[in-house]
């Protein structure tokens, strides 16, 4: 049986930082699109199921904007 991948410890030397770049990359996005749209909404999940989630994005998808 082949080992799981999921399982293996991951030293911190090789995981790459997001950097300061793409945190104001982030951030000037959600400016712009504050200009952009009427009404901003935030969501916040704890313990969702990930076919519930991607069902509710679904209904959103065609009149909203991600920041991912």
């Amino acid at each position: 049986m082949p080992k799981s991948k999921s399982d293996r410890a991951v030293t911190l030397s090789k995981t790459k930082k997001k950097g300061r770049e793409l945190k104001e990359l982030i951030v000037n996005s959600i400016r712009e699109a504050v200009e952009n749209y009427n009404s901003i909404y935030v969501f916040s999940f704890e313990n969702m199921r990930t076919l519930k989630f991607k069902e509710f994005r679904d209904q959103l998808k065609p009149t909203s904007w991600s920041a991912n």
